[in-house]
């Protein structure tokens, strides 16, 4: 959405793009110098990691952190450009690796670097009303979260 582009340029993004707008795919490949991008963080994977592999620069990646079903890709798309897509999940995380990126994280806020974005908060009452905004709705602007009264 555009809230989300302008929200991405006082976080200080480089470049932003908007994939529902037509003509993203050229302004990646205009901003990349036509190489294409190494790296994307992909939520939806079960709607866009087939066009995410059309994206990638020679040795690219689309680490997928979020999907809510199946899709379907052409493997010629991930082959073209050697592509590695990764599955990212905390579960198998021991608690010394937490604990590393905690405190990374910390670091990161303390200095500047990370500047987290809260958009909705919910109290546990509105639980139930959070999943059905998050699953219905498209575009957030910060991460949801839960105030514990």
């Amino acid at each position: 959405s555009e809230e989300g582009i302008e929200m991405m340029k006082t976080l200080g993004a480089h470049a932003t793009f908007n994939h529902r707008q037509p003509g993203y795919v050229d302004q990646i490949y205009e901003e990349t110098g036509k190489k294409g991008v190494d790296v994307i963080l992909e939520n939806l994977a079960n709607v866009n990691l087939d066009a995410d592999l059309k994206l990638l620069a020679y040795g690219g990646r689309v680490m997928v952190v979020g999907s809510r079903g199946r899709i379907e890709i052409d493997p010629r798309a991930a082959m073209m450009c050697e592509a590695d897509i990764r599955g990212v999940m905390l579960f198998h995380n021991t608690p010394e690796d937490f604990a590393v990126s905690y405190q990374a994280i910390q670091a990161g806020i303390r200095s500047g670097h990370i500047n987290p974005v809260v958009g909705k908060r919910w109290t546990l009452a509105q639980a139930p009303t959070a999943h059905e905004h998050i699953i219905e709705n498209t575009g957030a602007l910060g991460k949801s979260v839960f105030v514990i009264e």
